[in-house]
C-alpha cells in the first residue's frame, strides 16, 4: 500500500514544476538541499552550436535598476523578477521557480527593502508557469503585513491542474527537453533563460491568489501605482501584460523574448492558439511604451525599438499561421509543409526571431495537428506497419543487419545523423545489441549543431538514456507539507483511471469509496470490466470505504508519513478489510 500512496501522488513537485515554459535544474543547489548528491546523464558532446552559445551572453546574472523605480533580477533562474518601487510599497512580478531560486534573490530582495524602507505590498503572477509563481512564499515570510496577490481568474486552479493524467510522459519528456540531468559542461542555456533553479530535491511555495483578475482589462491603482492589466492569450491563456502609463512601461509576460516564440513545446503541449498570440501582441503595440521588459531575456529601450520588435514578433507568428494553413489548403502533408515553409528574410535575420527556443518547423506542425489533428491526409499513414515489422523489412531490404550498420558509419561520415538515427533506429527495433550505441552517437551528433536548446537538450539525454541511463524521480518529500495543502485530491482519483490494468479487470465490476474531511469531498472509484470510472459521492455498494484528512492523503504521497503511520493513529481508517482495499489499488499501475 505504501507503493501505491507513493505512486499516485508522487509527482505532485515533478508536475509542478514541468508545467513551466522551461526546466532547467541550478548546477549547484544552495545550503537547504546540502547533501543532496546531483545525478549526471553520461554523455559528452564535442561542442554547441556557435550561435546558442553567444545567446548564453544576454542571461548574465544581474540586479539592476533599469530605469528609476524599476528594477530587473536576471539571471536567478529561468524567468526574470522584477520589481516596482511603487508610492506605498514593492510591486513584485513573478516570483521565479523554486524555494531555492526564490533564496538565491532572497538578499537583494532584502537590500531593497532596506534601501527603500517598504515592504512587498504586491504580487502578479503574469501566468501559471512554474517559473513564474513557487517561489512567492519565500519572499513574503519575514513580512507582517499580509501580500495582496494578483493573477488571472483562471491561474490558480490551472496551477493545481498540472497534477494530471499524463504527468508521468511530461514529467519524462520535459526532463529531456530542458537538459535537467545533463553535467555542467553540457548545458548551454534554456533558450530563454540560464536555467531553472531546481534538483531532485526541489521544494515549492505557492502563494494563492487574493485578488483575481476577470476582465479583459482592468485600471487599478496598486500600492501608489496606475497600473493596467490586459488579457494577452499567447503561450498560455491566463497570460497577462501589464502596463505602467506613469512610466511608460510594458512588461509583456511571456509573449515575446528574445528567441522565436514556442508556439509549441516539444515536451508536449495542447494546441496553443497562435492568432490570439498575435492579436496580443497587437494589443501591446498599441500602447506606444517606452521601455520593455519581458519575463525572459534583456529589456529594450526605446519606442521604436519596441515597436519594430513586436511588430516582426506578432508577424512571424501570423506568418507561420498563415502560410501553414495555404498549405494544408493545397493538399500538402505536415512533412511537405515543413520542406516548404520559411521565414522571409527580414524576418529569418532578425536578431530577435533566432531559434534558441521555439523552432518554425515545431510551429508548423502544431499549426497543422491544431486544425487537421494527426492525420496527414496520405492513406499510407492511416494502417502504418509496426515499428518491428517495418523494422524487419528495412533490414531485409538493406541486405541484411551488417549492410545497415555500414550504412550509419557512411550517414555520420558525411554529416547525415538524422538519416544515421533513422536506420539505428531501426536496428534497435530488431534487437540488435550494438543499435543503443550507434543511435546515441547519431543523437549526439544531433545535439552537437542544434541551435535550439531545448532540441539540443532533448537529443542530448536521450543519448544517454539510448545507453542506459534513467531519468530520477524527484524527491516530493523535501518540500514542506504545508505548501502542498493548497493543491485538490481529485486530480490524483482521475489519474487511476488511466492507470487502470484494463487487461486484468475485464471481467471485474467492483467499487472502492473515498471519503475525505478537511475539506469533505467524496468519491467513488469503480471498476467496470477495464474501464474506471470516477463519480462524486460514496457509493451504496462499495467494497469498503477508506477515510482521511486531505492533508494525510497529501502527506502519504509526499512521503511526510506512511501508511502504517497513518493507520496505527487513526488518521486514516479503512472499513471493509485492509487487504481489500490492497487488492483494489492492485488494479492499478504505479508510474
Amino acid at each position: 500500500m505504501a507503493r501505491f500512496f507513493w505512486g499516485l501522488v508522487c509527482g505532485i513537485l515533478a508536475a509542478v514544476v514541468v508545467a513551466a515554459g522551461g526546466l532547467y535544474f541550478l548546477l549547484n543547489p544552495p545550503a537547504a538541499n546540502k547533501g543532496q548528491a546531483r545525478t549526471f546523464a553520461p554523455v559528452s558532446a564535442s561542442g554547441a552550436n556557435a550561435s546558442l552559445e553567444d545567446h548564453t551572453k544576454i542571461f548574465a546574472k544581474s540586479f539592476e535598476e533599469v530605469i528609476p523605480g524599476v528594477h530587473l533580477a536576471i539571471g536567478y533562474g529561468l524567468a526574470n523578477v522584477i520589481i516596482i518601487d511603487a508610492p506605498d510599497g514593492l510591486i513584485m512580478i513573478d516570483t521565479l521557480e523554486s524555494m531555492e531560486a526564490a533564496e538565491g534573490l532572497l538578499p537583494d530582495i532584502r537590500a531593497l527593502r532596506r534601501k527603500t524602507g517598504k515592504d512587498i505590498s504586491d504580487i502578479v503572477y503574469t501566468h501559471n508557469h512554474a517559473d513564474h509563481v513557487f517561489g512567492a512564499g519565500v519572499f513574503t515570510a519575514d513580512q507582517e503585513a499580509p501580500v495582496r496577490i494578483w493573477a488571472h481568474e483562471d491561474t490558480e486552479a490551472r496551477v493545481h491542474e498540472v497534477v494530471n493524467v499524463l504527468r508521468p510522459i511530461i514529467y519524462e519528456r520535459s526532463m529531456r527537453q530542458f537538459g535537467t540531468f545533463l553535467s555542467d559542461e553540457e548545458l548551454e542555456n534554456a533558450g530563454i533563460g540560464p536555467f531553472l533553479v531546481a534538483s531532485e530535491a526541489t521544494r515549492i511555495d505557492f502563494e494563492a491568489t487574493t485578488n483575481p483578475i476577470s476582465e479583459n482589462e482592468v485600471s487599478l491603482r496598486i500600492a501608489g501605482e496606475n497600473v493596467i492589466i490586459k488579457e494577452a492569450i499567447g503561450e498560455t491563456p491566463d497570460q497577462l501584460m501589464i502596463y505602467l502609463p506613469d512610466r511608460k512601461l510594458l512588461l509583456p509576460a511571456d509573449n515575446y523574448y528574445h528567441a522565436f516564440p514556442n508556439l509549441y513545446a516539444i515536451r508536449g503541449t495542447p494546441y496553443r492558439d497562435v492568432l490570439e498570440w498575435s492579436k496580443s501582441i497587437d494589443r501591446m503595440i498599441e500602447l506606444d511604451a517606452e521601455v520593455m521588459i519581458p519575463q525572459h531575456s534583456r529589456p529594450v529601450i526605446g519606442d521604436d525599438e519596441i515597436r519594430k520588435r513586436l511588430t516582426d514578433y506578432r508577424d512571424a507568428i501570423q506568418f507561420v499561421h498563415d502560410q501553414t494553413i495555404r498549405r494544408i489548403n493545397k493538399g500538402m502533408t505536415p512533412d511537405e509543409i515543413v520542406a516548404d515553409l520559411k521565414l522571409p528574410p527580414h524576418l529569418a535575420n532578425a536578431p530577435h526571431l533566432q531559434p534558441f527556443y521555439g523552432r518554425v518547423d515545431w510551429a508548423t506542425r502544431a499549426v497543422f495537428s491544431g486544425y487537421l489533428g494527426w492525420f496527414s491526409g496520405d492513406p499510407k499513414d492511416l494502417l502504418p506497419l509496426a515499428d518491428g515489422r517495418e523494422a524487419e523489412l528495412i533490414v531485409e531490404l538493406a541486405g541484411g543487419v551488417d549492410n545497415v550498420k555500414k550504412q550509419i558509419e557512411l550517414a555520420m561520415e558525411r554529416g547525415e545523423p538524422e538519416w544515421a538515427l533513422v536506420l539505428a533506429s531501426h536496428l534497435q527495433n530488431t534487437g540488435d545489441t550494438e543499435a543503443a550505441d550507434m543511435r546515441a552517437e547519431a543523437l549526439t551528433a544531433l545535439g552537437e549543431r542544434e541551435i535550439s536548446a531545448t532540441g539540443r537538450n532533448y537529443f542530448l539525454t536521450s543519448a544517454a538514456e539510448a545507453r542506459g541511463f534513467e531519468i530520477p524521480h524527484i524527491k516530493t518529500w523535501m518540500t514542506p507539507q504545508e505548501n502542498l495543502t493548497g493543491f485538490p485530491v481529485r486530480p490524483y482519483l482521475e489519474f487511476l483511471q488511466v492507470s487502470l490494468k484494463a487487461e486484468e479487470t475485464l471481467d471485474i465490476e467492483i467499487a472502492y469509496c473515498f471519503a475525505f474531511s478537511e475539506p469533505e469531498e467524496d468519491y467513488t472509484v469503480r471498476i467496470r470490466r477495464g474501464v474506471a470510472l470516477l463519480t462524486e459521492g460514496l457509493d451504496g455498494d462499495c467494497a469498503g470505504t477508506v477515510s482521511m484528512p486531505g492533508a494525510t492523503f497529501k502527506a502519504l504521497g509526499a512521503k511526510h508519513t506512511n501508511p502504517a503511520a497513518a493507520l496505527a493513529s487513526g488518521d486514516m481508517v479503512v472499513d471493509g478489510g485492509l487487504n481489500g482495499f490492497i487488492a483494489f489499488m492492485d488494479y492499478f499501475e504505479t508510474p
